[in-house]
Parts: structure tokens; sequence; C-alpha cells
């Protein structure tokens, strides 16, 4: 099962396009996914109180059901992919606030001796797929892929596994103040060719 989490206030942004053309892409392909929608469900970001009380009570267990519901969708998915914008050369808090309320201790990763061990496992594939006013060359090299690097390697491979051990793709569309019909369009070929069985 794929499982997107898409982060994106606007439904005329690059990201929803790429957000429905990944959608009809699977559908038209009769693969079954689901669409985690963090602003369009209200997910808040912060903590709350009982949350932050028991989380490393390492049960992995929240009684916010939005998170519950987020977790069962998890538990059945085999490729993640992600839909945000690059803000400041990371994630946007709501996607970090995801992982922070979702994943807890006994869900996400447990606490061993010599750090945390993944608990996602079953998740095989994860793709991320941003947008960015810079050129995707000058996120490299500026700041050190930080998607890659922190996002992917740091944060997603913490719950579901080593990055090495998974299939791990970052697709960028930089330039995304001007783009063109065409550039989006190519991007979002190579974008299906990620989701091809």
């Amino acid at each position: 099962m794929v499982t997107i989490v898409y982060a994106h206030q606007l439904e005329d942004s690059l990201s929803a396009a790429i957000r429905n053309a990944l959608a009809e892409h699977l559908r038209s392909n009769d693969q079954p996914y689901h669409l985690i929608d963090l602003y369009k469900d209200g997910f808040q970001p912060a903590m709350t109180a009982e949350e932050r009380r028991a989380f490393f009570t390492g049960t992995g267990e929240s009684h916010e059901p939005l998170v519950k519901r987020y977790q069962n969708v998890l538990r059945e998915t085999d490729h993640l992919a992600f839909i945000f914008p690059i803000w400041f050369n990371g994630e946007p808090s709501i996607v970090k606030a995801f992982f922070e309320r979702t994943c807890l201790p006994g869900f996400g990763y447990a606490y061993v001796e010599n750090g945390v061990r993944p608990l996602l496992t079953h998740i095989q594939r994860i793709t991320v797929l941003t947008t960015s006013g810079a050129p995707t060359e000058m996120l490299v090299g500026h700041s050190g892929s930080m998607i890659e690097n922190q996002f992917v390697n740091n944060l997603v491979c913490t719950m579901v596994g080593p990055a090495e051990k998974k299939d791990a793709a970052w697709l960028n569309f930089g330039g995304a103040l001007s783009p063109s019909k065409e550039k989006l369009n190519a991007h979002i070929v190579k974008m299906k060719e990620r989701f091809r069985w």
C-alpha cells in the first residue's frame, strides 16, 4: 500500500499539482493508496500535555483519534511518500510534527542500549517529492542536501530501518517560483516512473 503524507495549505500550489498527478497515476494503475493530508485533516503540530506524559512509556499508544488513524495507516504501508515544499532548507514543521506525534516510542521505534531500533521495517520504499524556490543544485551544494541527509537518513530511516537497506529517492521540483508547464510535466513523468509496477 502506498501512503502519501501531504503538507501544503494551497490547492493551487505546485505541491497540489504533484499530489493530484500522483493520485491519478495510482488510480489509473489500480494501485490502492492512502492520502494523509495534514492541513486538511486539521493536524495540530503541538504535542498535548497528555501525549508528552505518555511519550516515554514505550507503548506507542496515543489517545488522539487522528494520530491513531495515522498509525493504523502506517501499519498497512509498504511505500511511504511525502509531498511538501522545502522551507528553510528542510521539511515544514507540520511534517516533522507528524513523526513526533505519530511515530512514538513503541510504535515507530524502540529505545535500546546503543540507541534506537526501527519498528516500521515493513516499509520498504520511501519517496520524497518536494518543491523549492531555489534550484535543486543550489540546495544540494549550499545546504548539503538536508532532505536526503537529515529528513530521509536521520528521521525517516530511524523508523523504517537503515537507508542502505531501503529503496529511497528524493525528487525535487526546483525553481518553483517561475515554473513552466513543460518543466512541471517533465517532473511529473519522472515522478510516475518512481511509482511504476
